[in-house]
């Protein structure tokens, strides 16, 4: 039902190479090159809520989080909360969400959205990927409302089994010149606990949770 939402990487530039050309009155002849490395550790939960929660509409919330360790103690949140009202006796879906099996009756209409980011926030992980926690606080923006709600997180993961690697690459060539990366990411699944707010998660039946620890690196490089 789920996948986490987003990748979100801290780029770090570290060569850029322009080299021009000119023979006698032609026009210039210009290329530029671009590379970019950039490696990190991360927490992330999905999860289902069910029933109501304060201040927005819909009985049942789909939450995606993520956590990410920039070094030096400082760490950041992103994520975003579907809120979702479903009829009696239809099992919860989002609509539209890849993946989801809709009833075909219909049945679940989405009634919100949420988006949460912050950085006042600690995020400890074991180098081993076995065990994380963070807390702190965090602003969770509520749909056509420009001011956020100042939220407390303390959430915990326990890794579950082994860690996998997956590994990722591409190129391809355009009117703008041609682009490849390189992504690899090595991961454990995780059990979660905790809260966010006055949300609790996994704490009522049917509530489905997902969450994951792992360390990614990627590389990617333009010419043009």
């Amino acid at each position: 039902m789920f996948r986490p939402l987003v990748r979100r990487l801290l780029t770090v530039v570290v060569a850029m190479l322009t080299l021009g050309v000119v023979a006698g009155p032609s026009p210039a002849l210009a290329a530029s090159m671009f590379f970019s490395k950039s490696s990190g550790t991360v927490a992330s939960v999905s999860f289902l809520e069910v029933g109501e929660e304060s201040g927005v509409e819909g009985n049942y919330h789909f939450w995606d989080l993520q956590a990410e360790d920039l070094g030096r103690g400082r760490a950041q949140v992103f994520g975003n909360v579907f809120d979702v009202q479903c009829e009696a006796g239809v099992d919860p879906y989002l609509p539209g969400w890849e993946g989801a099996e809709p009833d075909p009756s219909g049945g679940c209409e989405v009634v919100g959205f949420r988006y949460v980011e912050g950085s006042t926030v600690s995020l400890s992980i074991d180098r081993k990927l076995s065990s994380a926690r963070l807390t702190g606080t965090v602003n969770v923006y509520i749909e056509d409302s420009p001011t956020p709600v100042a939220t407390t997180v303390d959430l915990t993961w326990t890794a579950v089994g082994d860690t996998s690697t997956s590994r990722e690459s591409g190129r391809y060539t355009d009117s703008y010149g041609t682009y490849s990366y390189r992504y690899t990411f090595t991961g454990r699944n995780a059990a979660v606990s905790g809260s966010i707010g006055s949300t609790t998660v996994g704490d009522e039946d049917g509530e489905v949770v997902y969450g994951q620890l792992g360390k990614y690196r990627s590389a990617d490089r333009s010419r043009s």
